[in-house]
């Protein structure tokens, strides 16, 4: 049996888990968490953020026989060399993915903390994640759970779910 492991690294809040878990159930895999170490190695001082493509090496290395994926959760802020910054980094078709809740928290825009609002963009991106590691690609449909996020409004502008068109893609074998 195949599995859908949950990581965190150990700053990430462990309360935000069993919403992100429930919005997973979509993937209809069972779920296990797995303890992700912390992503200092991948600290960059110039940019003062985390490389994302060295953490995704590092959960290739770390994702247990018996996963299909692992979707790690973090606190850091990510980024890749060609964008300021990404709110995640999948492997397309692939069995990792890394989500950032740094930008998806109101605190990091100098705001007031709001739980709601930020486990809903936490859910949707973890959607988002874990739907490029079963080869979805980015959809044109601005409120689709893959559609791509530049900015955290477009964060909130999505709906969590898939529209139509990515949920039969999924449907017709995507997660074979």
């Amino acid at each position: 049996m195949k599995y859908l492991y949950v990581g965190a690294t150990p700053e990430t809040a462990r309360d935000a888990l069993p919403p992100l878990e429930a919005s997973l159930a979509e993937f209809g895999l069972p779920l296990r968490r797995l303890e992700i170490p912390g992503l200092d190695f991948a600290f960059d001082r110039k940019r003062g953020q985390y490389a994302s493509i060295p953490v995704l090496e590092m959960l290739t290395r770390l994702c247990p026989p018996d996963a299909a994926k692992l979707i790690a959760l973090t606190e850091r802020d990510l980024f890749i060399p060609v964008l300021t910054f990404v709110f995640g980094h999948a492997q397309l078709g692939g069995r990792v993915a890394v989500v950032s809740f740094a930008r998806l928290r109101q605190q990091f825009y100098g705001l007031e903390p709001d739980a709601a609002v930020f486990l809903e963009r936490a859910c949707k991106e973890v959607l988002h994640e874990t739907g490029h590691t079963f080869g979805l690609v980015h959809c044109a449909d601005p409120r689709c759970a893959m559609s791509l996020s530049t900015r955290v409004q477009q964060i909130d502008a999505k709906r969590e779910s898939f529209c139509a068109a990515c949920a039969l893609r999924l449907s017709k074998g995507v997660m074979r």
